[in-house]
C-alpha cells in the first residue's frame, strides 16, 4: 500500500472512531500510522496524522501525561527538520497549553530537538517556557545560546572582509546573548532560572575563552549584596559592559529575593543607569529592564502604552542574531585586555565592580 493510499484509508477510519466516539482507538491508530508514514519518508503524510491525533486528543479532552506526551514526541523525534515538524510542534503546544499553562517537559523536548538541528531562534522560546518551571532547562537553554553564538561568530568570520577571529567576535557579542536569556526570565520573576543560566552560560565560555575573563584575581568573586543577603552568587569579570550587567542584574535579583531595601534599590537604579551610559540598550531592552525594577525590587515605572515586556520578547524572537549585523570591530579602548596583569588593569576592574554595587 502507497504512503498516499494508507494515508487516506487511516483518515477515514478515523473519521468513523470518532463519529462513535472511540477515541482511544483512534489515537492508536493515527500514532501507529504517523510513525509508519514517517519511517517511509512520507513527511506531509505522517506529521498530518500526527497533527490529526492532537486534534484528537483536544476532542477527547485528554490531558498531558507522560503516555500522552510521548506519543506526541515519538511523532515529533521521528519528522525531518522542516515546516512539517514546526506545525506539528505548534499543535503539540498549543494542545498541552489546554491544561494550564506550558507543559515544561514538552517545551523541553522541542526546545533540545531544535537546538540540535542547529535551529536556534526555534529552540529559544521553547526553552524559555520550559525554564519557566525547571532551572535545570535553564541550564539546557545556556548550553544552547553558547553554541548559538559561537555560530553565529564562525559566520562572521567567513565574510568578506572581516579580519577578527572568532574568539574576539565571542567575546564581544556574548553579553547580547545572556541578555536574551536573563532579561525575560527575570522580568517574570524567575530569578532561579535566572541564576542558573548565567552561571552556567559563563561556565560553558570561559572553558573555551579563557581571554573573556579580565585578568585579575580572584576572578571569578564574590559577591556581596548591599542589603546583606549572603549568597554563593560569583561575579566573572569581563571586559563587555552587557555580560557584566546580565550578571549584576541577576545577582541583585537574587539578593532581592531576601528582602528588598533602600540600599539594594539605589543598587540597583546604579547599575541600570551604568549601563544604559555604557551599551545604550534599545527601548524594547529598556523596557524589560523597567519591568524588573518593578516586579523585583519594587520601583514603580511610568506609564505609558504597550506591553513592554511583550513588544520586548516580540523583538528578541523575531530579530535572531545570525540576521543581525556583528559588532563593528573593537577599537583600541575597547580591545580584550593584554594576558599580562598589571595593576592599572587591576584597579580598572576593581572600579567596574565598585561602580556596579554603588
Amino acid at each position: 500500500m502507497s504512503g498516499y493510499e494508507l494515508h487516506q484509508k487511516l483518515r477515514t477510519k478515523v473519521v468513523r472512531l470518532t463519529k462513535k466516539k472511540a477515541y482511544p482507538e483512534a489515537i492508536t491508530a493515527l500514532h501507529t500510522g504517523a510513525l509508519e508514514l514517517l519511517s517511509q519518508g512520507e513527511q506531509g503524510s505522517g506529521c498530518d496524522l500526527g497533527i490529526y491525533m492532537l486534534d484528537v486528543y483536544n476532542l477527547a479532552d485528554t490531558p498531558v501525561t507522560a503516555e500522552t506526551r510521548s506519543r506526541v514526541t515519538d511523532i515529533v523525534a521521528a519528522a525531518k527538520a522542516d515546516f512539517w515538524r514546526k506545525k506539528l510542534v505548534d499543535a503539540a503546544v498549543k494542545w498541552s497549553s489546554k491544561s494550564g499553562g506550558a507543559d515544561a517537559e514538552l517545551r523541553l523536548f522541542a526546545a533540545k530537538l531544535y537546538a540540535k538541528d542547529g535551529e536556534y531562534e526555534l529552540a529559544e522560546p521553547h526553552f524559555l517556557a520550559a525554564s519557566s518551571s525547571d532551572p535545570e532547562a535553564a541550564k539546557e537553554f545556556a548550553g544552547a545560546m553558547a553554541a548559538w553564538l559561537s555560530a553565529v561568530a564562525k559566520r562572521a568570520t567567513e565574510e568578506k572582509g572581516e579580519e577578527r577571529t572568532q574568539d574576539a567576535i565571542e567575546r564581544i557579542e556574548a553579553g547580547r546573548f545572556a541578555l536574551r536569556a536573563t532579561l525575560p526570565l527575570l522580568a517574570s520573576r524567575n530569578v532561579p532560572a535566572a541564576v542558573a543560566f548565567i552561571q552556567t552560560y559563563l561556565e560553558t565560555l570561559t572553558a573555551r575563552l579563557r581571554s573573556l575573563l579580565l585578568p585579575i584575581s580572584p576572578n571569578p568573586r564574590a559577591f556581596t549584596a548591599p542589603n546583606g543577603t549572603q549568597t554563593d552568587f560569583k561575579l566573572s569579570i569581563t571586559a563587555n559592559s552587557e555580560l557584566n550587567f546580565a550578571q549584576m542584574a541577576t545577582a541583585l535579583s537574587l539578593a532581592a529575593q531576601s528582602g528588598v531595601n533602600d540600599a539594594l534599590r539605589t543598587a540597583w537604579a546604579n547599575l541600570v543607569r551604568q549601563f544604559e551610559r555604557e551599551s545604550q540598550p534599545d527601548p524594547n531592552a529598556t523596557g524589560a529592564i523597567a519591568q524588573i525594577g518593578t516586579a523585583v525590587f519594587g520601583i514603580a515605572q511610568r506609564r505609558q502604552g504597550g506591553n513592554m515586556l511583550s513588544d520586548m520578547m516580540a523583538s528578541l524572537f523575531n530579530a535572531p542574531p545570525q540576521q543581525q549585523r556583528v559588532a563593528a570591530p573593537p577599537t583600541q579602548s575597547n580591545q580584550p585586555p593584554p594576558s599580562a596583569t598589571s595593576a592599572a588593569t587591576e584597579a580598572k576592574a576593581d572600579d567596574l565592580v565598585d561602580d556596579e554595587m554603588d
